[in-house]
């Protein structure tokens, strides 16, 4: 979904951080800035974007048993003007979205794993 992400503000890491970035929905290309605005680490990530495709993504973790994290990934969205027509290009693009998600849940869980594993060899 993001096909080009770069950071634009002097703040690197942490709340202040800025991301310009072009998301693709169906094959409309939207510029829209991210900006960090939660960040306990370990704990919450979220950004919010005001331009664009106005949203905000949270990313959640919890530790639980056995040396184990569980990871949650919310997505909030408001679609611009003039980009949904109809009820079934509303659903495309709700599906477009979740599959992103999934792919990003996905990679993350195995770069996460893969780490753990190179940790404990």
């Amino acid at each position: 979904m993001f096909v080009d992400l770069k950071p634009v503000s002097l703040v690197m890491y942490g709340p202040g951080l800025s991301l310009e970035t072009t998301i693709v929905l169906g094959k409309v290309e939207m510029a829209t800035t991210l900006d960090l605005v939660e960040f306990l680490k370990n704990k919450r990530v979220m950004y919010k974007s005001m331009r664009g495709l106005k949203s905000k993504i949270i990313w959640e973790l919890k530790e639980q048993p056995g040396d184990k994290t569980s990871l949650s990934l919310s997505f909030e969205y408001e679609t611009p003007p003039g980009l949904v027509r109809s009820d079934s290009q509303r659903e495309a693009i709700e599906k477009e979205l979740e599959g992103h998600a999934n792919q990003s849940m996905s990679l993350l869980k195995w770069v996460l794993e893969s780490k753990a594993a190179t940790a404990h060899a």
